[in-house]
């Protein structure tokens, strides 16, 4: 969600409405621990003063996230109120603004896509649980990992004692 400064010049004179939906799933899924994203709906307005143009936006959408007592994917849905104030890089900040929410920018555009992502990230919840963990079911592997019951355990023979195995059956 890229913006041209010359467009938020106008801005100085009245704020700037925006709202859209932008789909970003691969951006999201970086993060570990989520396994799916919705779109996001994006609602908000931008002001400007001076060089400093400050956007003040509502994040909706819902995260996947694994149960964290049995892994099954659990839907986390999310309303972030967030604000955001960039400024040319080299200048300092006008002192008012949260050092949290101030960022810099270079050149004639302004990229708002890597703020809203740090903020979902940032507010990624710890643990999440299921409402009926006994309803969902886990999934059987993963990433570099699967599921072995006793009794397949049992079932598999070492591929490198598999002649050996053989010794003892009576023909």
């Amino acid at each position: 969600m890229e913006w041209n400064v010359q467009q938020l010049q106008q801005a100085r004179f009245e704020p700037i409405h925006f709202e859209q939906t932008i789909e970003v799933e691969d951006g999201l899924t970086e993060h570990q621990d989520v396994r799916a994203a919705s779109p996001i709906q994006i609602n908000g307005t931008v002001s400007a003063k001076r060089n400093v143009y400050s956007f003040s936006f509502t994040l909706k959408g819902e995260l996947t996230l694994p149960c964290s007592r049995t892994l099954a994917d659990v839907v986390w849905p999310y309303e972030l109120k967030e604000e955001a104030h960039f400024v040319p890089e080299g200048e300092v900040p006008p002192p008012e603004l949260e050092v949290e929410d101030t960022y810099t920018y270079t050149g004639e555009k302004i990229d708002l896509l890597p703020v809203m992502k740090e903020r979902i990230f940032v507010n990624i919840p710890i643990q999440v649980f299921a409402d009926n963990p006994s309803d969902v079911q886990a999934p059987p592997s993963g990433n570099g990992w699967e599921l072995v019951t006793d009794k397949e355990k049992k079932e598999r023979i070492d591929p490198r004692l598999a002649d050996l195995a053989k010794f003892f059956d009576k023909e």
